[in-house]
This record gives structure tokens, sequence and C-alpha cells, in this order.
């Protein structure tokens, strides 16, 4: 048995639980993040402080751990949903009605459901949970049938014909696999893991398609924050010696316009669920 195999088969679906709730945790650290709540401030959004996504990360913690077992069982892309939709009932009842983690609940949660089949199917302990996204459950993300008009990103997405997260799931999280996951490691590699996540959500946010933004901005407010992403990552990102003052100046920038970017910070938080997943002893 491989050591990657070995990895999968030693996961419960309460560590894959505390592996998301601590990534959703670690996300709600990092700063600077434009817009967005940290420990330092609430960004743009003044209806919502730290301690509401901390009661919210406690509340859906659980739900993660059904995940993986239905992922475990083989279990549908319904039966997946009906577990996120009570995973946003609670949510809502621990935040008195905020949507702090509905985006995070989507992904998160088929990642975990991914991480489940790992744990109980050798054959899958060498394909990435995007990838097991994608060929277990791919084809039925987009179908009408799978779309309920419960969130505004959707909305967002036949506004303006995106596909937003759902078109990230379908294609195994490219973002995440692609972008946001090599930035984080080559960015760990020479710097410190706080700067290495802001390193991450920049480069996720310069490629994504945010609803929030779109909900919160529009199309100007989308391309607004996605070049000033693009212009941090080009002028070094974390490695530049004042990226953390570059970055706060981005961060008061998003404020001014009341812009946040809660879809990019939703795949931060999975990217690390996915780097922490993989490095587990």
């Amino acid at each position: 048995m491989s050591s990657s195999c070995e990895a999968c088969v030693r996961r419960t679906p309460a560590s894959i639980a505390r592996c998301a709730a601590n990534a959703l945790a670690e996300e709600l650290e990092t700063y600077p993040k434009p817009g967005l709540v940290s420990f330092i401030d609430q960004g743009s959004h003044p209806d919502m402080g730290v301690h509401c996504f901390l009661a919210s990360i406690t509340a859906i913690e659980p739900y993660f751990a059904d995940m993986a077992r239905g992922g475990a069982t083989g279990c549908s892309l319904l039966d997946l949903q009906r577990i996120g939709i009570a995973a946003e009932e609670s949510m809502l009842d621990a935040t008195g009605g905020k949507n702090t983690h509905r985006g995070a609940i989507y992904c998160l949660g088929l990642l975990a459901a991914a991480a489940g089949m790992q744990m109980v199917d050798s054959k899958f302990s060498d394909l990435s949970l995007g990838c097991i996204v994608m060929r277990s459950w791919g084809e039925e993300i987009l179908l009408p049938q799978a779309l309920l008009e419960t969130s505004a990103g959707l909305k967002m997405c036949h506004r303006y014909k995106l596909n937003g997260i759902r078109g990230e799931a379908k294609k195994g999280f490219p973002s995440i696999f692609n972008v946001g996951w090599p930035a984080f490691q080559h960015a760990l590699s020479s710097t410190n893991r706080a700067a290495a996540r802001v390193q991450a959500f920049f480069a996720l946010l310069s490629v994504c398609e945010d609803t929030t933004l779109l909900k919160r901005g529009g199309f100007a407010g989308w391309r607004f924050a996605r070049g000033r992403a693009r212009q941090f990552l080009r002028n070094g990102g974390v490695s530049n010696t004042d990226w953390k003052g570059i970055a706060e100046d981005i961060h008061l920038a998003f404020v001014a316009r009341n812009l946040t970017a809660g879809g990019a910070a939703d795949l931060l938080a999975a990217t690390l669920f996915v780097n922490d997943l993989n490095q587990e002893p």
C-alpha cells in the first residue's frame, strides 16, 4: 500500500471535518484580504464581525463529516445537496441570519465528500480531490435540477452568463489546483504561512469568477478587483518588501468601493483544506 493510500485510510469523517474547520479559521485569520472580515477589521461587512464567523465555523463543522460519510457511501449529488442545505440552516441560526459561509459549504463540502471516497476506496488514492469531484458529480453539477434558486451567487451567474463556483466544481476546481495551491506552496518555500495565504488569495482573486464581487460592483467592480490583484502579483506579491502595505492599500480601496471577494475567500479556504489534507502524516 502506498503512503498516500495509507494516509487516506487513516482519515475519518471527523478528521476531515476538523481539517475543513481549521481551513475556514485560517482563511478568517488571513490579512490583508481585500474587503473581507479578519481579526483586524470587518472590511466591507459592517454587519458581520469575527465572532459571527467563528460561530458559523463551529455550527457547520459537523456537516463536513456528514459530507465525508456521504462520499464514503457513494451518495448522489442530491444527497450532498441536502446535507449542504442543513449546514446552511445551521449557519443562519448561529449567525442571526448572516451568510458567512454558503459558498464555502458548497466547495468544501464537495471536497470533503471526495476525501470520504478516498478514505474507503484505494482506487481514488492517487487522484486529486478535484478530479474525484469532477468524475463523481461533474455531469450533474450544472443540470437544472441541481441548481436550486437559493443563492445570490447563482442569480449573478445567470445575469452575467457565468458558471461561478459550480463551474469550478464541474471542472474539478482548476482555480485551486492550478493556481491557488501552487501559489501557496511556492510562497511557503520562501516565507511564512500567513504571507503564503495572502499570496494564494491574490492569485485566486486574479482568475476566479467571484459572484460576490459581481453582486457588489457589477462587471466594473470585478474588473477593478482582478486588475488590482494582477498588479499586486506583477509587483512581486509577498516577495515585495512592502507587500503588506501594498495589500493593505488594496484592502482600503475595496472598502471604499464597498467591494468584497467572498468567492476568492472560499477558494482560499478550500486551497488550505486540500494542502493540509495532503500534508497529513
